[in-house]
């Protein structure tokens, strides 16, 4: 590293040159505020009347997941697992957020129903078993806490016809996973 100095109408002035890369200053290397490790969050309040506080969070520059302070998917991140450190550090910080207990982002708008059963490879077919597995249990968790905000914007009715629509999902799959077996 090496330094030149020189003085403009009284003020001083000192440019630093480097020398090895290693001594540059970088770029933040994450986005948002430190979180844990090369992890961190940005929080942003609702973007229209009828949505919800959200957190981004990254790993270094990349987003890896978005979530509702109401637990539910944000941005299109269903059914992502947040990393241990990640949920125990937000536990900690949003005391007032719902977090999934099983630390995948779940949504009762979201199925993983996307193709016939018959046309699903079989780990597609148990993927997709495991998926509503998580979905019914996010009902029944919904169903329990009756008294939190969550179920103010989802009306009985909804829960209900998901709820069925994922039974019954379910119930061709277990078909379908049954016959390849025999």
């Amino acid at each position: 590293m090496r330094h030149e100095s020189f003085n403009i109408d009284g003020y001083n002035i000192v440019i630093t040159f480097h020398d090895d890369k290693s001594e540059l200053l970088l770029e933040a290397k994450h986005k948002g505020a430190p979180l844990i490790g090369t992890y961190s969050v940005i929080k942003h309040q609702p973007h229209n009347p009828t949505g919800d506080y959200h957190l981004h969070v990254y790993n270094g520059n990349n987003q890896i997941f978005a979530i509702n302070k109401n637990g539910t998917a944000h941005d299109g991140f269903h059914g992502v697992k947040i990393p241990s450190k990640v949920y125990n550090e937000l536990k900690k910080r949003y005391t007032d957020w719902l977090l999934p207990a099983n630390k995948i982002i779940e949504s009762i708008n979201y199925t993983f129903i996307l193709e016939n059963i018959t046309e699903l490879t079989y780990k597609e077919l148990l993927t997709e078993v495991e998926v509503i597995q998580s979905e019914l249990n996010f009902i029944g968790s919904i169903e329990k806490n009756k008294n939190q905000k969550l179920t103010e914007s989802i009306s009985q009715e909804l829960i209900n016809t998901k709820e069925l629509e994922l039974q019954n999902r379910f119930t061709e799959l277990f078909m379908e996973s049954v016959k390849r077996i025999s």
